[in-house]
This record gives C-alpha cells, structure tokens and sequence, in this order.
C-alpha cells in the first residue's frame, strides 16, 4: 500500500473525506495534502509510512479494545443499543451491571452474551475480538450513567438520551393545531440608541424594545451573539470572534440599572458631573460605538460598584450578598475559570499592551494547571470575583429583559446567537487548551460568494477529544447560551456536521473538511432545547449538505431562509414555497441593508475597499438589475406591486419607502413561521454593520442606529407599518 493510499485509509477513520459537493452541485476533491494537514492538526505524526501505519493500527486497537464507548448518544424512536467489543474466547460470559438515571434510581441489567448475535470480529495483535450489541431498556431522556462488570472489572458509559425532536412552542405544533405565523426584529444589540446607554445599546435598551415591538404585534427580537470579548482589549470588537462562548460581554449591562448605583449617591453624582455628561452625549452622538472609551467609562463605574458592593453587601452578608454567592458556586469551575482568565488577561495587559492573550504569558500561567495559577488565584481573590459579578449582573438584567418581553405579551421573546467559534487566544481555549486544534482554522471552501473560500482564524474543537470528554464542553455552552431566551440560533449549523479547517498559514482554498460526530450533537441540542423550553433554528447558508437537509426537519430544528437569496431566475421564490419551520429574513449582518442592495452601494463599497475591481461592480450591477426586476415581478404575482415603478422605465426604479413596505410585506407572507425584519431597514439605511472579507480596511461591528428607540416607535408611519405587517402575517 503506497502512503497516500495509507494517508486515505487514516484520513477516513478519523473523519477527513476525500471529496466534498460544492455550492454548484459538483462533485469536488480535497486534496492528499490538505488531508494530511488536517490529520496533523488533530494531533497526529504522520510523517512517514510506518508512522502513518502505526496510527491506523492505534486507531482500531483503541477502538476494539474498548468494552463500552466512554459516551453515546441515542435518539427516542429508534432501538436503545450499545456496542461492545470483547474477546471472542468470552462470548458464553454474563455481563451485570446497571443503568443510574439523572433521578438517581438504578435499573439493573443482565445479558448473557451466547444470545446476542455477532455484528463483526477483527483479529489483533494479542487476541481475537468481536463486536455485539447490547439491547437497552427503553428509558425517559436525560444524562444517565451505564456500568457493567465483566470479570471483576467496572466499565462506564455516560449515556444520553434524547427527545427524538427538538421543543416546539404548543402554537406552532401541527398536533395541537398550531397555525400561529408570527413576525419580530433581529438587532446588534450595540447599534440600538437611546437617551439613556452610555454609547452602545445595553439590556435595558433590549427591555424597551421589548416592549414597544410587543405593543406592535411582535413576538419575537433576535441578538447578535453576546458573548464575552476581551475587556482590555476593547476594539477586538466581533461578537463572532469571542474570547468565551459560555458568558456575556458585560459592555451589555446598563450601569444606572445596578443596584449599587441606585443605592451609591456618591457614584450617582460622579455620572452627573458635567465632565462626565459631556463624555456621555459624545459617545451618545457618535455614528459608531468608541468601544475603547464605552469600555473605559462602563469599568470605571464597574470597578466604583462592585467596591460598593464588598464594602455595603459583603461585609454585613445581606440577602444580595447571598444572592450573589448562590450564583458564584452554582457557576461552578467554568464560572472561576474565566474570571481567572481576566484577571490575569488584565494583570499581563498592564506589563505589556502587545500582551494579547494566553499564548503571550509566561509558560506557568498558559493553562488553568500552571504551577503559578494557585498562587494567583489567593492573592487576586477580590478581582477574580470582580469578574463574577459582572456576569452575575450581565445574566440579571438579560433575564428581566426577556421576563419583560414575555410580559408585554411575545410569544417567544429573546433569541440568541451561538457562535460557531471562539477565540484561539480568549478564555476557552486556555481553559482547556488540548481541547482546540491550534494548527486549523475554521472557514468555508470556496463558493460563488467567496471565490478564493473563507478563513474565519478561529481554532476549532477537537472532535476526538470533545468525544474523550463526554461532551461536557458542548453541553456546557449550550446550556449557558439556551438560558434567558425563548430560541436559541446557531451560527453555521453545518459546523455540528463538519468544519472546513483551513491550514495554518495557508489559503482557505487549501483546506479541508472534518466531520464532527452530528447526531450527537444534534441529539444534546434537541435534549436541552426541552429542558429549557427553548427553539431551536441553525444558520444553514452557503454549501448545505444533504446530511443537513434530511437530518434538521425531522428533529423540528428550524431553517434559516434569506429572501435575497432566493431569485429563481426569472422571479423570486413564491411565499407559499417557502419552508414552514423556519426563520425568515431579507438579509442578515453578513448581507446589504435592503436600500443598500436596491442601489448597488454594497458593489461601489467593495471597489471603494479593493475587494472588486471596476470590471467586477459593472459585471455585478447588471446581474443585479436583473434581480431587481425578478423580485418586481415577484410583488407584481402576489398584489404587492410598488407605486409608481415601470420595470421598462430605469428612471422609475429608484428606492421608495413603498418598495421598502412592499417588499416586507411579501416577506410576511412567505409560509414560515417566523420572520424577521431588520430596523436598518425600517429607516433606510445603506451602511452596513460588517463586510466581509475585511477588517481594518471598513469599521465592522461598529455601526448604529440613524435614530433613537424612541424616534424609531414614535413614529407613525413605522406604526402604521407594523400594524400591517402583524395584519399581513394574520392572514
């Protein structure tokens, strides 16, 4: 066997196919080297034949070798088995053991294995094994724990079982006769404006917005991602290149919303001075968020409350305290952990500004199990639960947010946004660093939208090691991400399926894909979307396999539908076409604001930024007359045809508010159950908030409002707009 044919049998154990079907239906090959790059990245030395042939040998030894897999996830509806593998010499043995629920009763199991049928056998180098099934009990969904005894030794499995779909609210539930269409608003949370945030839109600013989309007739408001950045390093900006997945960007917290302010007269006339009101109405009146100075501003008074707190709360062990306390230990390790990682982020910062995160500090402090880290821990004591608290006031105030949206009467109230990853130098990774591949980065391949593919820097998860993990770090994030909200939204959903992993210091052409283990994870999603009564829809854009396609309906995980995708040619989609479970938008932050798109000003911004020559904007805005003329006659088939426009007529075709209206309403009459609009939109803006593709060269993640909460619901005419919209969904 040659040692690329060795290289593909290798690559195929561990999940890296040879080909993949393109965003144009063609069949595509990966090549050898890509293959290898990303073998080695999952942490195998493959250098040579015989090192190559030795992990194909370990892989399967391993694998057989194994009595009981460490974790398996079944589905409800399907046969409750597991695999074992034994001697062939032990197949008339009896194995004991028992099943310990999530309830902590046992059920006890016996199996006398002459009776079960062998699936498969497989010599190795010390003995003959041989693969079975063992039948399972039929038991309700949750976190259990399989243990058997085979010849005085004690094996265990975690064992998790799962809803056979994810939750549905009773009013989308066809068997509980739900018909319910409903409409809501997707948002950056930081570009909202008010009178009150201090420059970036916060929780309180989401409470209100709540509110006045719910008096609307709104169900449902859709963030960005909220995770946590890096706080001395404000201007790493993405909420799609977190330093955690797990805990909020405290930017979000409204400050004059803390208790501690409240109760600090001292503290409330400092943010009175007039030198600090200016500061305020500065960054109020900004086009952009200044993260740099929010951040400064919103720490300092951070800083002011939680010495507030020790000296008024800590101290006299009040009920606050408690409270607090209560939420530190349910919080756990991960909780410690990170706001470990930011006291030292913070402490290495202050000795060296280039110091941008764990790879950066000394040897002794680059994992949780440093030498250094204990020492740290006791002397820092009081900034490592600075950290806390801020999470403790973050998930406050975003639990009285989606409280008060579900007050106003929403149906689903908040939804959030998990992103795909993290990172490679924030709190995750450090936290368990053999846990991410460091040599990879995820990306995309190339498509019609990308040409040269995507590489997003950001290290993926090693899915063998996530499975030697019992899949705790997902369920984790999951848990954390499914809390305070109605749906949860997953960014790139195809990531549970597999990942394009980009090589490090190479091209995203030159990547390759890994699978991930789907099932499963599909299977947690659908355990905890019940345990949390929360919705679930993936991000499924761009190259979407089959796999996708046939696997997320049945498990009622809703699709993510763009109407600007969807030209057919000659006209756009029907609504009538459109998926039932899903969510539908016109456009999302990767896409154009509608007015935007309707003007070409996104093709004169890539020339203006370098990314399209003017060849390629001319080539672009004639293929986007054509669209435009297809979603005309689109409106024109479902009696929604705009005032005053003749597609014959170049000099009619400019941007209206009654096109804007039209084509929103044609939005609300798709068939899926939810739809979104965007308040950009609403306004007519052109700006965008990210373009991809780019970073320094445009000011991504930035961007705000043209006008305040109050402005935006004030008006009328937007009144008399989402009066029809809410009419229009009824219908």
């Amino acid at each position: 066997m040659s040692y690329q044919e060795q290289v593909e049998q290798l690559a195929n154990l561990y999940g890296v196919p040879s080909g993949y079907i393109d965003a144009n239906g063609a069949d595509t090959e990966i090549q050898t080297q890509a293959r290898v790059c990303a073998l080695n990245a999952l942490g195998l030395d493959i250098k040579t034949a015989s090192k190559v042939e030795r992990a194909i040998e370990r892989f399967l030894d391993q694998n057989w070798s194994q009595l009981i897999p460490p974790v398996i996830v079944q589905h409800k509806g399907k046969p409750f088995t597991i695999p074992i593998h034994l001697p062939a010499s032990r197949l008339t043995d009896t194995l004991k053991g028992s099943i310990t629920l999530d309830n902590k009763k046992a059920i006890p199991l016996e199996f006398k294995l002459k009776e079960l049928p062998v699936l498969e056998t497989r010599a190795t180098r010390k003995k003959d094994m041989a693969k079975l099934n063992l039948p399972l009990p039929d038991i309700s969904p949750g976190y259990h724990q399989l243990t058997l005894t085979h010849r005085k030794k004690e094996y265990q499995c975690r064992l998790i079982i799962t809803p056979s779909t994810c939750y549905e609210p009773d009013f989308f539930d066809e068997k509980c006769n739900g018909n319910t269409k409903i409409w809501g608003c997707s948002i950056q949370l930081y570009t909202l404006r008010s009178d009150q945030n201090w420059g970036i839109g916060d929780f309180s600013d989401l409470k209100a917005l709540a509110v006045h989309l719910a008096a609307q007739g709104a169900d449902v408001i859709g963030l960005n991602p909220i995770h946590a950045l890096f706080p001395d390093n404000p201007e790493h900006c993405s909420p799609y290149s977190p330093s955690t997945k797990s805990f909020i960007n405290p930017l979000y917290i409204d400050v004059m919303a803390i208790p501690e302010f409240l109760e600090s007269t001292e503290i409330q006339d400092k943010v009175r001075q007039e030198s600090f009101q200016s500061q305020l109405k500065k960054l109020q009146n900004s086009d952009h968020v200044d993260y740099s100075q929010t951040t400064e501003l919103k720490y300092t008074l951070f800083r002011e409350l939680f010495a507030f707190f020790q000296d008024h709360h800590a101290a006299s062990k009040s009920e606050r305290f408690k409270t607090f306390e209560k939420f530190r230990k349910s919080g756990g390790a991960n909780l410690e952990c990170y706001a470990i990682y930011n006291a030292l982020y913070e402490h290495f910062k202050k000795e060296d500004p280039d110091s941008w995160g764990w790879p950066f500090w000394p040897k002794e402090y680059q994992s949780p199990e440093g030498s250094k880290i204990k020492s740290f821990q006791r002397k820092n004591k009081d900034k490592i639960h600075f950290y806390i608290y801020l999470q403790w006031l973050a998930e406050t105030q975003l639990m009285e947010a989606q409280q008060a949206a579900l007050k106003a009467g929403m149906k689903i109230g908040i939804y959030r946004d998990l992103a795909v990853g993290v990172d490679k130098n924030g709190a995750d990774v450090w936290s368990q660093p053999e846990g991410y591949c460091l040599q990879a980065g995820i990306g995309a391949p190339p498509d019609p939208v990308a040409p040269q593919g995507q590489n997003w820097g950001l290290p993926p998860l090693n899915p063998i090691v996530l499975r030697g993990n019992l899949y705790t770090p997902f369920i984790d994030t999951v848990q954390s991400n499914m809390a305070s909200c109605g749906a949860l939204r997953i960014d790139h959903v195809m990531g549970l399926l597999r990942q394009w992993w980009c090589p490090q210091g190479g091209h995203a052409s030159d990547g390759a894909y890994v699978n991930f283990p789907f099932q499963d994870l599909l299977g947690i999603l659908k355990l905890e979307s019940h345990r949390h009564k929360c919705l679930v829809f993936g991000e499924d854009l761009g190259t979407v396999p089959e796999e996708i396609e046939s696997s997320l309906p049945p498990a009622h995980c809703y699709s993510t539908k763009v109407l600007m995708f969807s030209n057919m040619g000659e006209q756009f989609k029907s609504p009538e076409d459109y998926k039932k479970r899903a969510l539908t938008c016109i456009s999302n932050h990767d896409i154009p604001t509608l007015k935007a798109w309707w003007q070409c000003d996104d093709l004169d911004l890539r020339q203006q930024l370098g990314i399209y020559d003017s060849g390629k904007t001319l080539t672009e805005k004639k293929a986007r007359h054509k669209e435009k003329i297809a979603l005309l006659k689109t409106l024109g088939d479902i009696d929604e045809w705009p005032w005053g426009v003749d597609p014959n007529d170049i000099t009619t075709l400019g941007y209206s508010r009654d096109l804007m209206e039209k084509i929103h309403y044609y939005l609300a009459k798709t068939a899926s159950r939810i739809v979104t609009v965007q308040l950009e939109d609403l306004l007519e803006m052109t700006t965008p908030v990210n373009v991809p593709g780019t970073s320094d060269e445009y000011p991504n993640w930035k961007r705000k409002l043209s006008r305040t909460l109050s402005d935006i619901f004030e008006d009328q005419g937007h009144q008399a707009f989402f009066k029809n919209l809410t009419l229009t969904r009824q219908a």
